[in-house]
């Protein structure tokens, strides 16, 4: 497969399979990271039995998922414009970025300090209520209530 043949499979789907021989892998990982995608399986694959008395050749798949980070995005805008300016997939020079940190804990958690409170007015308070504060329940009775009057025998 040429490299124009593996730069048009990379038109914007979410998701690219390509399959080819063993040296496609090396070829089209740079292009699909150009045109911002990231490899995310690899399978490779023997056919099955003897081709012309040798062993089949080995097959590889790769399946990419376009990588929607703004930085990949803006990577695949320049590398678009550079293309239809004529110029090539890949820039000369280029530095390749650096790979994405491996997966991990989280950042430790940045303590805060808690929020100033609000100062207290300078204006007096207004005066309180004025006398003994009135209960929202009656009192309970000091002793238990009496108990009720015997049945009367005259009925």
């Amino acid at each position: 497969m040429r490299n124009d043949e593996i730069r048009s499979r990379f038109d914007g789907q979410g998701q690219v399979e390509i399959s080819g021989g063993a040296s496609l892998r090396a070829r089209a990982e740079p292009i699909a990271h150009a045109l911002g995608y990231e490899l995310i399986r690899a399978e490779r694959t023997r056919g099955p039995g003897l081709v012309f008395g040798l062993p089949a050749p080995v097959t590889v798949r790769l399946v990419f998922r376009r990588d929607d980070d703004p930085r990949a995005r803006r990577r695949a805008e320049l590398t678009v414009e550079r293309l239809r300016a004529g110029g090539p997939v890949l820039a000369d020079g280029e530095p390749l970025p650096p790979p994405p940190p491996p997966p991990g804990p989280p950042p430790p958690l940045v303590h805060r300090p808690a929020a100033p409170r609000p100062r207290r007015s300078l204006e007096p308070r207004p005066p309180g209520p004025v006398g003994p504060p009135r209960p929202r329940i009656p009192p309970r009775p000091a002793y238990p209530p009496p108990p009720p009057p015997p049945p009367s025998a005259h009925g």
